[in-house]
């Protein structure tokens, strides 16, 4: 049972690793370094609570503010 166990955290560590790789790699070339490690991170912890169900969106979230623009702000229109 032990071994089984570990087997399937492995491999939840591993797809959260490949998946958590998306959007530390997006962040990374669009130099937002903080969401990258963040995205990575949660990816893993994701997939590791909930698998792949998790992980999924979790990359999807990160991956929109990475490339989210920023908002212009009223002052510099006027």
């Amino acid at each position: 049972m032990d071994e089984e166990v570990m087997e399937i955290l492995m491999i939840a560590l591993v797809m959260g690793a490949v998946i958590g790789a998306i959007p530390a790699i997006s962040g990374a070339v669009k130099g937002k370094i903080g969401l990258a490690i963040g995205g990575f991170f949660a990816c893993v912890g994701a997939s590791l609570i909930l698998g792949l169900l998790g992980s999924i969106p979790v990359c999807a979230l990160f991956m929109f503010l990475i490339f989210k623009k920023p908002q212009e702000s009223k002052e510099l229109k006027e």
